[in-house]
């Protein structure tokens, strides 16, 4: 695959314990890895390597944000605080997360980059949880959570091996970034985007190009630093003239080197899966 890894990687990375000095994080016992976290680990390197599907990938997102909020949840009552789990698709979006596999997704979103990702909404429940916390009772409350996150997440990525997973992808990925194989459809996949009109070296160069017109659009139409809404962002985003031409533009590009990309892929996951099974 050619830029979606990188993202994972990226948003998976374990967040630093910052309140554990302060004596609130929350370690449940552990003896080591298990046959399941090795077979979640293996998941996810497949899905780094853009083998498992769209499915998969959104299954295994899901799965490690209920288990994130299930053990915040848990450290919370060990201080004392009832914290209601949040649902999984309120901190994960996989209705509009990329997909580099589907020529649908290429029509509709492009390759993602000027999509305002979309949650489910807080439950009135959770809302109205801390309704009735004194003034002291809410600082303590605000206080433990963030150590209890961290760890939660922490706990989360080490029973889902995904450490591992993210050293065993650098390791395949960077013997097949050096396969002739792969560097030859590079090179196919290049000769094929220029002919349908946008000339790059890959699709992640021409994702990387693309990202940097969207950063500078979306500076015009934000208010300097503030951080809005995301369905605030996005109605102001659908009334400004350049935002609706770059994304024209992305669509374009990525309905456009769509085949390019395919065959590329395919080439990038068969040699993937050799140097990953030991077979080269």
């Amino acid at each position: 695959m050619l830029g979606r890894h990188r993202t994972r990687t990226v948003v998976l990375t374990v967040v630093a314990a910052t309140m554990a000095a302060a004596g609130f994080a929350f370690y449940p016992s552990h003896e080591g890895p298990t046959a399941r976290t090795t077979a979640n680990s293996r998941r996810f390197v497949l899905i780094l390597a853009g083998v498992s599907g769209q499915s998969e990938s959104g299954k295994f997102d899901l799965e490690v944000a209920a288990r994130t909020e299930s053990l915040t949840s848990a450290c919370m009552k060990s201080h004392g605080f009832r914290y209601l789990p949040r649902n999984p698709h309120s901190v994960v979006d996989v209705e509009d997360a990329s997909d580099f596999s589907s020529l649908a997704y290429a029509r509709r979103h492009g390759f993602g980059i000027s999509v305002f990702p979309h949650f489910a909404p807080e439950t009135s429940a959770a809302r109205n949880n801390l309704k009735n916390l004194s003034a002291a009772s809410l600082k303590a409350y605000d206080t433990a959570l963030p150590g209890c996150v961290d760890s939660a997440q922490s706990t989360t990525e080490k029973e889902y091996g995904i450490p591992e997973a993210n050293s065993e992808w650098a390791r395949v990925d960077d013997e097949v970034q050096h396969d002739g194989r792969y560097r030859s459809a590079l090179r196919t996949w290049s000769t094929c985007a220029a002919a349908a009109g946008h000339p790059a070296r890959s699709r992640l160069a021409l994702i990387t190009a693309l990202r940097k017109q969207y950063t500078s659009v979306m500076a015009g139409i934000q208010d300097g630093d503030q951080v809005l809404p995301q369905d605030e962002l996005a109605a102001l985003a659908a009334r400004s003239p350049a935002w609706r031409t770059f994304h024209r533009s992305e669509l374009d590009a990525a309905v456009a080197t769509f085949p390019c990309s395919q065959t590329t892929d395919r080439a990038y996951a068969s040699i993937f899966l050799r140097y990953l099974n030991h077979e080269d």
